[in-house]
């Protein structure tokens, strides 16, 4: 069981929903909320923390019935953060995908509509239905008073990212594939002008592949 990690963060192959840590000569891939992610991607180069300290939760993810199983490491910056996800991802039906993706509002907020009910409240949270919210309600309520006081402020997860970050990000992948800092800025450039509605860098590397094949 893996519950705890300090190492070096690698800023320059971080990932919206996960990044890389250094351990000596290992290197562990991290999943974490994109709230984390883009917070540690926002700071400034001269300001951005290192070593980290990431307290993790280790899990198995894939089918039970035969599928392939893979082993992962979710990771949060705050131990009470992860206490919290583990206790919202005990409630059948809400996973770590679902909960990575979902928890848009800061933990106390989540904790408090938990204590009150709040099953609308619950309900505007991505991914998170009618009958997922009532679930939750009648699993959890009674467990979350220690999160309702919690004095968080930021939401672990955010839907998506800005232009800037969604832009970084892009030439991170850029520069993996062997473009120079300049050369994947122009075509960042270039990509973003012409289509202006990218949501991820999955859509931009579909454009960029698509102009490579009709020579442009």
């Amino acid at each position: 069981m893996i519950s705890e990690i300090t190492g070096e963060v690698l800023y320059d192959r971080m990932k919206r929903n996960s990044l890389l840590v250094r351990v000596d000569s290992l290197c562990y891939e991290i999943l974490v909320p994109t709230g984390i992610a883009s917070r540690l991607r926002q700071t400034p180069p001269e300001e951005r923390p290192n070593p980290l300290t990431f307290y993790t939760i280790y899990y198995i993810d894939g089918g039970l019935g035969g599928g392939h199983l893979t082993p992962k490491l979710v990771g949060f910056l705050d131990p009470l953060d992860r206490e919290f996800f583990e206790t919202f991802t005990d409630v059948p039906g809400v996973g770590f995908a679902k909960a990575l993706k979902c928890l848009v509002r800061p933990i106390n907020e989540i904790a408090q509509a938990v204590e009150r009910g709040d099953a609308r409240f619950l309900q505007e949270l991505p991914g998170i239905g009618p009958k997922m919210a009532e679930r939750i309600v009648t699993e959890l309520r009674g467990k979350m008073t220690k999160f309702a006081l919690a004095p968080s402020e930021a939401p672990l997860s955010v839907e998506r990212e800005t232009d800037a970050e969604l832009r970084l990000e892009a030439v991170q992948v850029l520069e993996q594939l062997e473009y120079t800092r300049g050369e994947a800025q122009r075509m960042v450039a270039d990509i973003f002008a012409r289509h202006r509605h990218l949501k991820s860098v999955e859509e931009f590397l579909k454009h960029v592949f698509e102009q490579k094949q009709s020579g442009g």
